[in-house]
């Protein structure tokens, strides 16, 4: 590495730049003090801009200008600090590289300038800049002015909940807008009508009241499902009511209340009799408002939702408990109940969670202190601190605490103190107790305390307890007290102590300091509603357990019924098997007699044979290969008289005998080419070698036939059997499932019940359980053989049915009497003798259908049933 190093920056096969000016001790004095100097000047000017670019880099426009121009900067500088270096070491290859570098950053710099002219030249002179300052000054003045107002309302607002809040909001909203009506309105069920939740009007709350909304403004805020605001002579726009003449109106504005869904639920109506000022303030606060009262109506809504669920699932565990100790058909309808049940949860559980998360982003948006996620967590004394930290910073107070009631009200603990001089928090011990006359101990006394000096403080004190115990520390001068509201009850206070000079608390530092008590008392109503989450999630476990065994105990009942259904199958499925095993265990002992009776006879049999004779049996042979048939007996006998007659007719020798040779080969026509054999000496011999070698290929091809149907057996058995253990749906074709049926019954089919099968060979494979499938057409075709008792006419069709596959089975035996047509989908029903059959056949073929998202029907007349089942080809959307 060091001798790579030394021939980088000073290699020998070049000669040094001081050379060049044949080191002259004044010359090179001259380069060095001058490209040092230069070097130093360049890194100067790129520290002071990379200094200036970070001080401004929040409100810097061009800042990746200033960055090029220190790069550029900074390798002209590392280039004269070289030109330095190559006084007496010739790093001249560095150097270039270094210069190269220079080149290209130079000329991405100047490219870059000359993107950006356009916008240097459109920056704004200093006389538009001004202009913008003024009016961005008016419009902070006009936003303080509104966030006043909305203070103010927020804290009229803030301690109350449910039927008080809309009132509240209403009286407030109306006051700091300075209207005549404002309308607070919850829709009926998606009707034409409206119920009143508050009505401000004229100066006092009015009674409430339902009314239609087709002829008002409010059909077209509900209709639209957006602001609409009329501002001028709305009487006009409305003339059938007469509601808008008794009011005086002459201008509206209404905001829809939506819902998650983006449905309107309801209607914040502003109703004025003249025209709104500052109309664009007064919309952004109806919006503001029109959310919180949103917030409030879901609020109350989705409580009294979560309680009657509640109340409705108590009851429906109590009676599915008792449901578990009946009977296993009674175990299939808990089952039911219980998923209803627990999806009912499921989903108040989301809403009530969709809930809390919409509540926390509208009241983040409405004031920055709300941002802190610890006071909707339950996390109290997380959000405690926040709260003192955020109080003290922001007012500018020594030290901020909030102090909690003890449950019986005697004792007032300190949950948590800030310090800002420490920056520490801290939890002290008790500090008032007893019957104590405290300023803050009257817990009937809501409103705010203010003290501004210790003379005054110390009167609410009697000799017992010292002031200068808490207050003289941090030199306390002035305090403001805040009552904290929690469940309708003062539950505590946030204490603002405030040293050195005394302090008048302005209006805006009470309304903060309340705001901090309302977000204290959220943090305590977050603490709680965990906790009960906590409790109502710990009864969804056990809920859940509960349909897990119930679900288990249902699987292995639909597999045990499977499984009889398979039995049933079991003599004819031997049967099938064992006869082409018969089949093949003939053929391969014919097979063996052959070789072992001819194996050492046929070297000298082709051996005496003549060249014509072994073109002749080849021949023969050939052609019982590939046109032999099989005959039945009547046949045979035909045969064999024509061709006894033939060969009389050819003068042939032993007809009956060569009849029969023949007719056992497959070569019976055109005998003309064979007449020299047949008129040889020797035929008869040459015949019976032929024949034998016919039968072996006769066994040959029985066992191939043979080994095909047993493994076409085996293979549907095995189909049928099969268990998809991962519960998932997989594409499968429906004709296959019925087919694998089809054969694992053709024992029980083939003597007496004659198949139709319309089949369309275009179905596509379907999403499906094959396995469940095929059990139903295991029990639809087993109840269509048994009730034609296995003599009839069988016909299944598969179709298409609009954006269904239609399935129908249709047998001919005696039908389905109408009497209990209505009960042969009931578990345990059946009509047939004890012992034969369960009554959970057609139960289960029901339910493994309805689990497909599909239905069956049934239609019975004498001598004519049909099953119909129809499935989905495509899986359906949950919307």
């Amino acid at each position: 590495m060091r001798e790579l190093l030394k021939t980088i920056f000073s290699p020998t096969q070049y000669m040094p730049h001081g050379s060049c000016y044949l080191w002259q001790t004044s010359l090179v004095w001259l380069h060095l003090l001058s490209d040092l100097l230069t070097a130093i000047a360049y890194f100067s000017i790129t520290a002071i801009l990379l200094y200036f670019a970070c001080k401004r880099k929040n409100e810097l426009p061009f800042l990746g200008v200033f960055i090029l121009f220190g790069a550029f900067i900074t390798l002209c500088g590392l280039g004269h600090l070289l030109e330095v270096w190559t006084l007496w070491h010739p790093a001249y290859w560095f150097s270039g590289v270094e210069q190269t570098l220079t080149a290209l950053v130079s000329c991405y710099t100047a490219l870059q300038l000359a993107t950006l002219l356009p916008q240097f030249l459109a920056l704004k002179t200093p006389e538009q800049l001004e202009a913008v300052n003024q009016e961005l000054q008016n419009q902070i003045v006009e936003r303080q002015q509104t966030e006043q107002i909305l203070q103010n309302i927020v804290v009229a607002t803030s301690s109350v909940t449910g039927e008080e809040f809309f009132p509240a909001l209403v009286e407030n909203l109306a006051k700091a807008l300075d209207v005549t009506y404002i309308i607070v309105s919850e829709r009926i069920n998606n009707s034409f009508k409206l119920k009143t939740l508050a009505i401000w009007g004229k100066g006092k709350i009015r009674d409430n009241i339902k009314y239609n909304f087709l002829d008002l403004p409010c059909r077209a805020v509900i209709n639209q499902e957006r602001l609409l605001y009329y501002p001028q002579k709305i009487q006009e726009y409305f003339p059938k009511k007469t509601i808008l003449q008794n009011m005086k109106a002459e201008s509206y504005l209404g905001v829809p209340l939506l819902d998650e869904n983006q449905q309107v639920i309801g209607v914040l109506s502003v109703v004025n009799n003249k025209q709104l000022a500052n109309e664009d303030n007064i919309i952004a606060m109806v919006r503001v408002f029109a959310a919180r009262a949103t917030s409030e109506l879901l609020r109350q809504r989705a409580e009294i939702a979560r309680r009657k669920a509640y109340d409705e699932l108590e009851n429906r565990v109590q009676k599915a408990t008792e449901g578990l100790r009946l009977r296993t058909a009674e175990l299939v309808e808990a089952n039911t109940i219980l998923e209803t049940q627990i999806k009912e949860k499921v989903a108040a559980g989301l809403a009530i969670q969709a809930r809390e998360i919409r509540l926390k982003k509208q009241q983040t948006g409405l004031l920055k202190l709300a941002k802190n996620k610890n006071l909707y967590e339950g996390n109290l004394q997380a959000a405690l601190q926040e709260i003192t930290e955020l109080a003290s910073n922001i007012l500018n107070v020594e030290k901020t605490s909030v102090w909690l009631y003890s449950e019986d009200k005697s004792e007032l603990k300190c949950a948590d103190s800030y310090e800002i001089s420490t920056t520490q928090h801290s939890q002290e011990n008790l500090l008032f107790t007893g019957k104590i006359p405290l300023l803050f101990q009257n817990i009937n006394y809501p409103d705010i305390i203010l003290e501004n000096n210790e003379d005054n403080i110390d009167k609410h004190l009697n000799t017992q307890v010292k002031l200068v115990d808490y207050f003289s520390p941090i030199s306390v001068s002035s305090t403001l007290n805040i009552p904290i509201n929690f469940k309708g009850q003062i539950t505590g206070f946030i204490c603002l102590d405030n040293k050195g000079n005394n302090r008048n608390w302005e209006v805006e530092e009470q309304n903060f300091g309340s705001y901090l008590a309302y977000m204290t008392a959220l943090a305590m109503e977050s603490r709680d509603r965990l906790q009960a989450e906590f409790n109502l999630r710990q009864k969804n476990q056990e809920l859940a357990t509960t349909l897990q065994q119930l679900q288990t105990a249902q699987q292995e009942l639909i597999q045990s019924e499977k499984m009889v259904a398979l039995g049933q199958l079991v003599a004819g499925v031997a049967h099938e098997i064992n006869t082409p095993l018969g089949a093949i265990n003939s053929s391969i002992n014919s097979i063996a007699n052959f070789w072992k009776t001819y194996l050492e006879k046929l070297p000298i049999f082709f051996k005496e044979l003549s060249p014509e004779r072994q073109e002749d049996f080849f021949a023969l042979l050939k052609k019982s290969n590939s046109g032999r048939t099989s005959l039945s007996t009547r046949e045979q006998r035909q045969i064999k008289r024509n061709l006894v007659s033939q060969l009389k007719t050819y003068l042939v020798d032993r007809g009956t005998t060569i009849a029969n040779y023949l007719v056992g080969i497959g070569v019976y026509d055109n005998l003309e080419e064979f007449l020299p054999l047949l008129r040889d000496s020797n035929s008869e011999e040459i015949l019976k070698i032929a024949y034998q070698f016919a039968n072996v290929q006769t066994s040959s091809h029985t066992i191939r036939t043979a080994a095909e149907r047993a493994a076409k057996v085996v293979f549907a058995l095995k189909t049928y059997a099969r268990y998809d253990s991962t519960g998932e749906k997989i594409k499968a074709n429906v004709l296959e499932g019925i087919e694998t049926v089809l054969t694992l019954y053709h024992n029980k089919i083939k003597h007496g019940v004659e198949v139709i099968k319309e089949f369309d060979n275009s179905l596509p494979p379907i999403e499906c359980y094959p396995d469940e499938l095929n059990q139903v057409w295991t029990n639809l075709i087993h109840n269509a053989l048994q009730a034609m008792e296995y003599h009839g006419s069988l016909t299944i069709q598969a179709t298409h049915s609009d954006a269904n596959i239609k399935v129908s089975i249709t047998d001919s035996g005696q039908g389905i009497p109408p009497e209990i047509m209505s009960k042969i989908f009931q578990p345990f029903f059946t009509t047939k003798p004890a012992g034969e059959g369960s009554g959970l056949g057609l139960d289960i073929v029901k339910k493994i259908v309805e689990k497909h998202d599909g239905n069956i029907e049934v239609k019975s007349l004498r001598g004519k049933t049909t099953f119909i089942v129809y499935l989905p080809i495509k899986k359906m959307e949950i919307k």
